[in-house]
This record gives structure tokens, C-alpha cells and sequence, in this order.
């Protein structure tokens, strides 16, 4: 079964089209440079989501299920990768 398979990634294509893909893709990039300087990936999260705050608010149950399938999948595929499969996702 494929990751995409999951049901994290069966939610988040219902996000496709509804998305602000330009401010997931930043969000994601700060997200991976904070974890590539070695801050966990739960501080990277909370750091960035605070850097944009009005943008997470506004789209509360999207970036919580961006956390989760973060969150969940990181670990064994690597936060590079699974970036690539949300913005994948979302195209």
C-alpha cells in the first residue's frame, strides 16, 4: 500500500484547489530549514505556524492535517520527501 494510500493523504486531496499552495510551499521550506539546523520537527512546526499565524488561522483543519502527515511520515521518509508529497498532492 502506498503512502498516498493513507487515509492523511486521502483528507489532504480534499484540500486540492482550496489550498493556498504559494503560502504551503514557504511554510514548508521554513519548516524543513528549521529541521535541517536541527530543531525538532514539533518546534519547527510551532515556530513556523507562529511566523504565519493569520494564514494557519484562517485554515485551521488544513495545516493541522499538514502537521499530522508531517508529523507521521518524517520520520521514515524524511521531511524533504514528504513535503514533496503534500505539494504533489495538492497539484
Amino acid at each position: 500500500m502506498s503512502v498516498l494510500d493513507q487515509e492523511e493523504f486521502i483528507q489532504l486531496r480534499k484540500f486540492k484547489g482550496k489550498a493556498n499552495k504559494e503560502e504551503l510551499q514557504k511554510i514548508l521550506e521554513e519548516i524543513e530549514e528549521q529541521v535541517n539546523k536541527g530543531v525538532s520537527l514539533r518546534s519547527s512546526i510551532i515556530f513556523t505556524y507562529a511566523n504565519y499565524v493569520e494564514e494557519v488561522k484562517k485554515n485551521k483543519d488544513f495545516y493541522n492535517l499538514i502537521s499530522t502527515i508531517l508529523e507521521k511520515y518524517s520520520p521514515k521518509l524524511g521531511v524533504e520527501n514528504v513535503t514533496e508529497l503534500i505539494i504533489n498532492t495538492l497539484s
